[in-house]
Order: C-alpha cells, then sequence, then structure tokens
C-alpha cells in the first residue's frame, strides 16, 4: 500500500464507546484492546484491505502503544458513565449511605460499590450493590451531606495526584457533618524500610507467604522486585501516599480532622496482604 494514496486517522465514537479507524475519512474498522493488547479488527466488508492495511497501521502505530491502550480505556467510559449516571439516580437511598469506593471484586452488601469495570454490564446492579463508574468524574447520584460513610482501600494510588484531590473533595461534599471517610492505603514507607535495612524477613513473606512475584521469572524475584510490584503494581499505580501527605491533602480539600489508626476489621478490607502492607487513616468533615 503506497503511504501517498491512504490517510488514516483514529476517531472517537463517544456513543459506541470505540475508536474507529477512518481510511480516506470511511469508516473501516476499530481498535479493540484485549488484556491490555491493542488490535486492529477491520469491519467484515473490508477485509480485503487487510493483508495491506493492517501493516500499515502496525507500523503507523509502533511508537505509540502506551497512548492506544490508553485511548481504547478511555473510549469505553464514555458509554459506562452516562448509564452510571442516570443508574445512580435511582438507586435507593438507604443503599447510598455507606459508599465503596474502587471496591474490585469486595462487593459489600447494603453498601454502594463503585468501580470501572470496561467491558462488563454498565449501570447499576441491584443483585450486587454494583455501580459501574469512572470515579475521575465524581460521586454520581449522590447529594451534598447524604452518606455516613466512604470507604476505599488501595484505590487512590491507582489516580493521578489532581484525580485523587478532586475526589477527596467529592468525599467531603457528599458526607454528612457526623461522617467519615476511611482510607486503607499501601504501605510503601514499610516496604522502603525493609529494601534499605535489607531485611530477609521481609522479602521471605513477600516471597514465600503472600506469592507477590508468583507470576515473574524466577530471576526477577529479588528485593528490588519486590519494590517494583509495590511501588507500581503492574504500572497501574500513579501516585504514592504515605500518611503524611495525604492528611495534609484531606485537610486541604475539606477535612477538619485526620487521624491514623489501626485496623479495624468493622471496616477495612481482611486480606492478609493488605493488613501486612497497609496504612490506615479516618478523615472527618
Amino acid at each position: 500500500m503506497s503511504e501517498a494514496s491512504v490517510k488514516v486517522w483514529l476517531a472517537m465514537d463517544a456513543e459506541q464507546g470505540l475508536l474507529r479507524i477512518l481510511l480516506n475519512g470511511q469508516s473501516i474498522g476499530r481498535l479493540a484492546n484485549a488484556g491490555g493488547q491493542v488490535s486492529i479488527q477491520l469491519d467484515p466488508e473490508y477485509a480485503a484491505l487487510q493483508k495491506d492495511l493492517v501493516p500499515y497501521c502496525n507500523s503507523l502505530f509502533a511508537n505509540m502503544p502506551e497512548t492506544l491502550r490508553a485511548a481504547t480505556y478511555e473510549a469505553t467510559g464514555f458509554v459506562t458513565n452516562f448509564a452510571g449516571r442516570e443508574a445512580a439516580l435511582d438507586i435507593p437511598a438507604e443503599l447510598r449511605s455507606k459508599v465503596h469506593l474502587g471496591c474490585g471484586p469486595d462487593l459489600r452488601p447494603g453498601w454502594l460499590n463503585i468501580d470501572y469495570q470496561p467491558g462488563a454490564p454498565v449501570g447499576y446492579n441491584p443483585a450486587t450493590c454494583f455501580l459501574n463508574y469512572d470515579l475521575r468524574q465524581g460521586l454520581p447520584g449522590l447529594e451534598d451531606k447524604s452518606v455516613d460513610v466512604v470507604f476505599s482501600s488501595h484505590f487512590f494510588e491507582h489516580l493521578r495526584h489532581e484525580e485523587g484531590v478532586n475526589l477527596m473533595r467529592e468525599c467531603r461534599r457528599v458526607l454528612r457533618d457526623d461522617g467519615l471517610a476511611r482510607f486503607q492505603m499501601p504501605d510503601f514507607h514499610g516496604t522502603f524500610k525493609a529494601y534499605v535495612a535489607n531485611d530477609t524477613g521481609f522479602l521471605d513473606t513477600c516471597l514465600n507467604t503472600h506469592r507477590l512475584l508468583d507470576a515473574n521469572p524466577e530471576y526477577a524475584r529479588n528485593f528490588a522486585d519486590v519494590v517494583s510490584r509495590s511501588v507500581y503494581e503492574s504500572y497501574t499505580h500513579k501516585y504514592i501516599w504515605d500518611p503524611e501527605n495525604l492528611s495534609k491533602a484531606l485537610l486541604a480539600n475539606g477535612f477538619s480532622q485526620v487521624t491514623e489508626e489501626p485496623y479495624d476489621p468493622a471496616l477495612d478490607h481482611p486480606s492478609a496482604i493488605r493488613r501486612d502492607y497497609s496504612f490506615y487513616l479516618t478523615a472527618r468533615p
């Protein structure tokens, strides 16, 4: 295929939540993201172009894999968030007084569990109390001073700094005057301290009790690999928080009191790995 004969663009299809491939202005397919691998999927009527177009596009996009992964991830958010905002308005008030942010698979009965799961059914599932929604866009359907408890476990580190503080403001907005926000966060300080001290007991617990690096090849199961896993979490962590900077951020964004506290079985995620690698803050209006 002669490069002079074609112009290829990527276009956002917000209605469908897709990145479409345009050839000379005509939509001929889309980008698909499966397990972090972006691929080109041509519409059936353009299958004859497969031989020439796919290699051409692959070379065109070769230097932007992270950009394409991020773009396909973001594209699905348009559909998910529109449905989530609409669905949130119909959630019963008694199921909106306790809010679980970035819940993952930890779906708590009686709570409003919120997380963004691209590819999962959109909207609200009353059977699991789960709302599929991107929390970078705020807290949908929650009125000012309407919530008793906001909880998150190992979630805020997955947000950029500005996204995190925006969500902190949202948490403060929806909390009642006697409410609280509870943060169970990765204890990076403990990991760094153990690394500097060459604490072999800490390393042994990581490797043989919690099996943190079982997915790594045998040669990549060292202390530096544990630190890398802790900090980057397969490149999904965006920011490092500790008790000092998180407390200051919460106070700067509307909370009046922040305290560091021990593990609370009534609120915190109970898994052994979370208990071993977490610190806990409670913030009050």
